[in-house]
């Protein structure tokens, strides 16, 4: 007796990739938009109308990067070692600390970006901007910390190919959210016209950089 067609399995491999996408996509998001040091340099140089596009390419491209180093072994490799552990959480909430303490310095004496940024009235050189995104992308530490540490470590449990499906769901949302900040930063450039509201950015920045370093103290196991 003709029974029809079978009905297809719930998780084909297909699927399963599918969901690996997509779970490395939401995690992604969840760890990589946040208003941290590289965010606010986007933002800053967008509404001077410097570079835009080279400077999300630099962005999401290191992400890219990084993730991939993570997913290869280089974050496991890290945890693993606790003193070099200890050191890049030390060195990455120092870091925060003072770009969040630059900000409200900034804040204070009405000026119109955040210390190295320098002015932001008149667009930036190509090379300004394309050294600033790097050294926010790659150098400073609290780079590595959302992408080698925390994707590279939760991709050490997949296999096979889930493990790059996974990190390809982290860079598109890297991608996808430097290019709405591009966006969103050109739109509301007009509000920026108003030294009070370049103000209220750094404040901003201030309580989102000591938010950061608070949450890493609070949840790494330091003892």
């Amino acid at each position: 007796m003709w029974r029809g067609p079978s009905p297809s399995p719930l998780f084909t491999e297909t699927n399963v990739l599918n969901l690996q996408l997509i779970e490395g996509f939401i995690l992604g998001a969840g760890l990589l938009i946040a208003l941290g040091p590289k965010d606010t340099f986007v933002i800053k140089n967008n509404l001077a109308g410097s570079n835009a596009v080279v400077l999300v390419l630099i962005c999401a491209l290191s992400d890219a990067m990084l993730i991939m180093l993570g997913v290869v072994g280089l974050g496991a490799v890290i945890t693993a070692n606790r003193w070099v552990m200890v050191l890049t959480m030390t060195v990455s909430i120092l870091y925060l600390i003072y770009f969040g303490i630059r900000a409200l310095q900034s804040a204070y004496l009405g000026q119109t970006s955040v210390g190295e940024l320098g002015v932001i009235h008149a667009p930036m050189t190509r090379a300004y901007v394309v050294k600033g995104a790097i050294f926010h992308s790659l150098l400073s530490p609290f780079a590595w910390l959302d992408t080698v540490l925390v994707i590279g470590s939760i991709s050490a449990i997949k296999i096979g190919a889930d493990k790059f499906f996974f990190a390809s769901g982290a860079v598109v949302a890297s991608f996808l959210w430097f290019i709405a900040l591009t966006v969103g930063s050109r739109l509301a450039a007009p509000m920026f016209r108003n030294p009070r509201v370049w103000q209220g950015l750094d404040i901003l920045v201030f309580i989102s950089m000591f938010v950061l370093a608070g949450k890493l103290l609070a949840d790494y196991p330091w003892r």
